[in-house]
């Protein structure tokens, strides 16, 4: 089957928008398609605390979000110095996508929740972990993986392929056929239209 990748990150307040949307495509074309996820990654190289003028100008973009998607968010990010940099979140999702060996789903889905809607710190080892038990994972096992130099090799090369294809908004959507990716969507789209516009490619 062709396969529907979602370029999307734990971190991505518009790609929290569409996650109702990517669960609803999943649940409704999951005769049609395979599904997938590709880490885009977000504020990647950034070391420093977020700021105050940061967080006003986040919550309006958080506000625009909700307004345009109806996605629920919380009190806001996470207090104290947070540096807003997913690579140890995207790191937890690629570990956890090795050790189940299927795409992540359902772990991105709980760390974008703790995120956008409980303001938890994704990015903090210990809620990763207890995540990761969560949904069955061994936590020894889930450590080890999550300190193996590939695993941040191959979420960092993600990131590149991500943008090999055009991704400049997260989320988007790619579309696999024969090995061969096009870009079908830039930026956040609503399940209907999405269904529509997968349903009219060409599928081999």
């Amino acid at each position: 089957m062709p396969t529907v990748i979602f370029v999307t990150d734990p971190m991505c307040s518009w790609c929290w928008g569409m996650a109702a949307d990517l669960e609803r495509t999943r649940r409704d074309a999951a005769s049609v398609f395979d599904f997938d996820v590709l880490l885009g990654g977000i504020n990647v190289a950034s070391t420093h605390p977020v700021t105050e003028f940061a967080r006003g100008r986040l919550a309006s973009i958080w506000r625009t979000v909700n307004e345009v998607t109806a996605a629920r968010f919380g009190p806001g990010l996470p207090s104290g110095d947070f540096v807003y940099n997913s690579t140890r979140a995207c790191v937890a999702v690629e570990a956890v996508r090795s050790i189940l060996n299927r795409p992540p789903f359902d772990y991105l889905l709980r760390l974008q929740t703790r995120f956008f809607i409980d303001g938890r710190d994704v990015t903090g080892a210990d809620l990763l972990r207890d995540e990761a038990v969560a949904i069955g994972i061994d936590r020894d096992e889930f450590d080890a993986v999550v300190a193996l130099p590939q695993t941040l090799t191959r979420v960092r090369d993600g990131f590149a392929l991500a943008k090999s294809y055009g991704t400049a908004a997260l989320p988007s959507v790619l579309f696999e056929v024969d090995a061969v990716r096009r870009l079908v969507a830039g930026g956040y789209v609503d399940a209907p239209t999405l269904l529509a516009m997968l349903r009219q490619l060409p599928s081999g």
